[in-house]
């Protein structure tokens, strides 16, 4: 049997990535732009004719959505579609004010006006979200799969393989060519002992913030079953095994997650669906598999006292405090600068935000991520808490494309809702 809410997303049947990224209804040639979209938070690093070549993808695509959007009645559907575009204008709000507020440069507006075209596009539901997932989820599992060769090939002959094209990498990402081909220099130029693989992402972080969403998506959706158990299980290794410390831990709560949601059922927590014997005996199971992974691989090991000592973080977070004490009035209200060239060390979402656009830009970027977080049902809301949580220590959460890739899979979960809510209302 299969249930179809509005466009949707929840499906009771065989078809099981259905019953996750939702129906397909694609139009051709829109899997080729979608996986364009899904690409592009990974693209942002290397050459492109249009500003970077993840800038060209997504302004490639926009031709295609914006096409495809008039020939469905694009301004009617803005008026009948009212509290949908109401969710992003904080969104558009913000594009356009990141792009004015410190002095107005033609390539900043240009690309405020193609984010600002995707949010309505995305409103309206002119934009597949379903075959964007599909196209991530892909994406996610030959990232997994590589990463495990990656640590196979170290750890047996020792050798590291290298997956990212470094002569086509932008001159500002050259930082991570040291890393990317020895999988043993980190940004500063230093070399490290543990051995922190990426597949073909430019570092562990990156990775470990395109994957989260779509293992989130698979593991806290209703009605577990081998495709999932298979798909998350992977996932969760490649997460892990690129040694990133705020994957690690994010994917342990996940897995915590699943066990007390009840099977992603719920949005409540409770610990009674831990306390199950089955749960007991799984998460026994992946305590002892753990500890035997991290003996045969000790990066784990050193990554997870990275984590308990406070290193994985402190270093994030220490000078970017400091520089933020610094600012006071206006500063502080409206930011200070459109760059962060000349500060040496990474800032976190918050920070960066905080620094350049000031009060008014964290409110701004904030309120979509706080109302999905806050609003949605699971498995979005953790999604969304996720992302709150990981902006006070990744600069990404606030990256134009990495913002955009999220805003993508939380409008997904707003469209789940509100079939749902539709589907009631209709069946009284």
């Amino acid at each position: 049997m299969k249930i179809v809410l509005n466009n949707s997303l929840y499906y009771m049947g065989k078809e099981s990535k259905n019953r996750i990224f939702g129906q397909q209804n694609i139009i051709s040639g829109e899997r080729f732009f979608a996986f364009l979209l899904a690409m592009s938070p990974i693209l942002q690093h290397y050459k492109g004719p249009i500003g970077n070549a993840g800038i060209t993808a997504i302004s490639v695509s926009l031709l295609f959505y914006v096409m495809k959007g008039l020939m469905n009645g694009l301004l009617g559907g803005i008026l009948y579609r009212g509290r949908e575009v109401a969710l992003v204008v904080p969104l558009i709000i913000f594009s356009i004010y990141k792009a004015t507020i410190h002095g107005v440069n033609v390539m900043s507006l240009l690309q405020a006006f193609v984010i600002i075209a995707y949010y309505l596009l995305l409103a309206e539901g002119y934009i597949n979200l379903g075959c964007i997932l599909r196209m991530s989820y892909g994406i996610s599992v030959v990232a997994s799969v590589l990463i495990v060769l990656q640590n196979v090939s170290y750890y047996l002959f020792g050798v590291h393989i290298q997956m990212v094209p470094v002569s086509l990498l932008l001159s500002e990402s050259s930082a991570w060519i040291g890393a990317v081909r020895t999988g043993h220099i980190g940004v500063n130029g230093a070399y490290t002992a543990l051995y922190r693989p990426s597949a073909f992402f430019l570092e562990p972080s990156h990775m470990f913030l395109y994957l989260f969403p779509i293992l989130y998506l698979i593991l806290l959706s209703p009605d577990m079953n081998k495709w999932k158990k298979r798909s998350a299980i992977l996932l969760s290794a490649g997460m892990m095994l690129s040694t990133s410390g705020m994957g690690i831990v994010i994917v342990a709560v996940g897995w915590v997650l699943y066990f007390s949601l009840g099977n992603g059922e719920k949005n409540q927590v409770k610990i009674k669906n831990i306390l199950k014997g089955k749960n007991i005996v799984i998460l026994c199971a992946v305590i002892v598999l753990d500890l035997i992974v991290a003996r045969m691989v000790p990066t784990l090991w050193q990554s997870v006292e990275r984590i308990l000592s406070g290193d994985a973080i402190s270093g994030r977070v220490t000078r970017s405090s400091d520089l933020l004490k610094t600012l006071g009035g206006g500063d502080l209200l409206v930011g200070v600068t459109n760059t962060l060239e000349g500060i040496e060390f990474n800032m976190s979402g918050f920070a960066a935000t905080l620094y350049k656009f000031g009060i008014v830009g964290i409110i701004l970027s904030y309120m979509f991520y706080v109302y999905c977080a806050l609003r949605l049902e699971a498995p979005y809301n953790w999604i969304g808490r996720v992302i709150l949580v990981v902006s006070f220590f990744s600069a990404h959460t606030h990256g134009t494309l990495f913002m955009l890739y999220y805003v993508m899979i939380l409008l997904r979960g707003y469209e789940a809702l509100q079939s749902r809510k539709g589907a009631w209302e209709k069946n009284g």
